[in-house]
């Protein structure tokens, strides 16, 4: 059983990820997979094949409005799934991995491999 950590030493922790001295935590599955609906791979799968050059591109795409797909995005960012790139006026989806692996002793979910999705 893991000990709770003081706040001294989760800011520790999280200044050495960010540095990259340590990988960061895995995520608990449950909540990834939760992000993972119909509608989100449907997004996924126009940025992946399609490369949209930006949201309200997308949301064409996808016949969602750009609210509802910008609040999609934004969530499957969260759990490191996509990137947004701001160019201008203009944000960017971007896939960060194409696989995700879980573990199911631990129930955690991690990239399955730290690969970037070229343009």
């Amino acid at each position: 059983m893991r000990i709770k950590q003081t706040g001294k030493e989760l800011l520790k922790e999280m200044r050495a990820v960010a540095r990259g001295e340590r990988a960061a935590p895995p995520r608990p599955a449950a909540q990834t997979l939760s992000v993972l609906t119909n509608e989100a791979f449907v997004l996924l799968t126009a940025i992946a094949n399609q490369k949209p050059s930006s949201v309200s591109e997308l949301a064409q795409l996808s016949g969602r409005t750009q609210p509802n797909v910008s609040r999609s995005l934004h969530l499957l960012a969260k759990y490191g799934i996509v990137r947004l790139v701001r160019e201008g006026r203009e944000v960017r989806p971007e896939l960060l991995t194409t696989r995700i692996a879980i573990d199911l002793a631990t129930g955690t979910v991690e990239p399955a491999a730290p690969r970037m999705v070229t343009a």
